[in-house]
């Protein structure tokens, strides 16, 4: 009987954070004090981060913060997309935008708010038909929904973050066949070439970022796209290796930080060292496993020979490259 990985926790989409205004700060001292801490969101109007936050979940938590700006201002009809919609759905980002993009039904000329105050919030407007199917509220918040979500960010965002975008959406049971619908209701449109490729390439098995990025790695250097989540019997019970081919036994596991940093037990060194025994184990049952992280992400020539090196001698198809 084939194994099945457990469903994936339901997303959880992030609150909207309390914005602070010069007034709500006591004093000049107050200010110096939070100084590391405080992000201008517009003239007169802060947040606060964590600076021991990631660069990716602070550039979030400063989009939703200005998310809240322009909630706060807006009075038409409205539904936030693109990746600010994937943000507040809690979905997976890359690269994440600092704008934020909404959608709204009529067209510019037949009504317009004055484009310094779309300047001011970093706010960039979509006019479209937006059918109710694709409306929803998230948190009490209008947005896009998560197949509509999926397929605009597809159409026009790079595609590593679309993918990313894709790839999580997918992961959390959004309806694939639906979004393929909504791509296709766009012909005529820019970017639906690149959106049909996302969704081809898109694997519901990628279960975070970092996999999805590694998956497009892999494929972009020209070797056969990797199977994700491959099952592995070993004398530590059933291991799941991140993506690779089971022909040769050649796998690849994504590092990222958040493997060893957000724990429930909090000790690092004991994840650290279940994760040595777990790789140990993986290849006593014949496997090569390639690791990789996010500088391989940034730069994957190094990478593409590691994998290539671990392939050679033990899958007769593999292709040739030409350098």
């Amino acid at each position: 009987m084939e194994l099945a990985r457990p469903a994936p926790p339901p997303l959880v989409p992030p609150t909207l954070p309390r914005l602070l205004t010069a007034r709500s700060i006591p004093d000049a001292e107050r200010i110096a004090d939070l100084e590391d801490e405080l992000v201008r969101v517009r003239p007169g109007l802060f947040t606060t981060t964590d600076p021991a936050s990631p660069v990716a979940i602070a550039q979030r938590d400063v989009l939703l913060a200005r998310i809240a700006a322009a909630r706060a201002h807006l009075d038409s009809e409205y539904w936030f997309s693109l990746d600010s919609a994937a943000a507040l759905h809690g979905l997976w980002t890359y690269r994440l935008s600092r704008r934020v993009h909404l959608t709204q039904l009529y067209p510019p000329q037949v009504r317009r708010e004055d484009d310094s105050w779309d300047h001011r919030f970093h706010l960039t407007r979509h006019w479209t038909a937006l059918p109710l199917r694709d409306r929803t509220l998230v948190n009490g918040v209008p947005v896009t929904t998560i197949e509509r979500t999926a397929a605009d960010c597809a159409r026009l965002l790079s595609l590593p973050a679309a993918l990313v975008v894709m790839d999580c959406a997918l992961h959390h049971r959004a309806d694939r066949e639906l979004i393929a619908r909504i791509i296709d209701e766009s012909r005529g449109k820019r970017g639906v070439v690149q959106a049909r490729r996302v969704l081809s390439l898109a694997d519901a098995g990628s279960e975070s970022p970092g996999e999805s990025l590694t998956r497009l790695a892999v494929i972009d250097c020209g070797l056969p796209r990797p199977s994700t989540q491959i099952p592995v019997e070993t004398t530590l019970g059933t291991k799941w290796i991140d993506l690779g081919w089971e022909e040769p036994k050649v796998g690849i596991e994504f590092d990222g930080e958040v493997k060893y940093t957000d724990l429930a037990d909090g000790d690092p060194d004991a994840v650290r060292r279940r994760e040595r025994e777990r790789h140990e184990a993986i290849e006593a049952e014949g496997w090569n496993l390639v690791r990789n992280a996010w500088p391989d992400i940034d730069a994957p020539h190094g990478f593409d020979v590691r994998v290539r090196r671990a392939i050679a001698g033990r899958w007769r198809l593999l292709p040739d490259r030409d350098d």
